[in-house]
């Protein structure tokens, strides 16, 4: 069984947009998930979890690795939230 989940570097103002699109925050952050709404396989027996978006700049800033990063992304798209 292959799982992917699709990996973006973007600017500080493309993740501001999204972050103000997607959560009505008008800010930039380091690091965004968009889950897919189910985990089955498509035609081609691959299970996509969905898409992660990481802006350099700002997880410099935060002091946050990129390893660090992807693995928050990947909990949230597995749907663990914060509390």
């Amino acid at each position: 069984m292959k799982v992917v989940a699709d990996l973006s570097f973007v600017t500080q103002a493309a993740i501001k947009r999204l972050n103000l699109q997607h959560r009505q925050i008008n800010r930039p952050t380091d690091v965004l998930s968009f889950p897919l709404s189910d985990f089955k396989p498509g035609p081609d027996g691959v299970i996509r979890l969905g898409d992660i978006v990481i802006c350099r700049s700002q997880a410099k800033q935060k002091h946050h690795s990129l390893p660090f990063l992807i693995k928050h992304a990947m909990l949230h798209l597995l749907g663990v939230h914060h509390q």
